[in-house]
């Protein structure tokens, strides 16, 4: 039972981060929009130094994952380490897609609704 729930919280996670990748890459980041938190971070040294988002987002996680081993517990930091790590593959590889739109407006409504998608999927 307890490797079925885990494998449940793992797909859950995978799948939050494909839709919060999509919601980046072909909404927020073409129309130089950034989320809030570490992915907002990412997306502003993507524009300054032209680094690839995904791995700027696992570099700012680095720190925070030493700190969560110690703090939090293995379980959160490895989930957290999965969600992280797919969500950056997930956004370098949608970043090579054409955009949805070039409206800056709907680029903001609609990934502020996926990414709201996101954040029921994973409550």
């Amino acid at each position: 039972m307890k490797v079925k729930k885990l494998m449940i919280e793992l797909i859950g996670t995978i799948l939050g981060a494909f839709i919060m990748a999509i919601a980046v890459s072909l909404f927020l980041l073409p129309n130089q929009l950034s989320s809030g938190g570490i992915a907002g971070i990412a997306t502003i040294t993507y524009y300054l130094l032209n680094l690839p988002m995904g791995i700027m987002i696992i570099a700012i996680n680095v720190p925070l994952f030493i700190l969560a081993i110690f703090k939090i517990g293995k379980s959160f930091f490895f989930k957290s380490m999965i969600g992280t790590i797919t969500l950056s593959i997930f956004i370098d590889f949608l970043d090579k897609l054409q955009p949805l739109t070039n409206d800056r407006f709907l680029a903001c409504i609609y990934g502020g609704i996926i990414i709201g998608l996101r954040n029921s999927n994973s409550s």
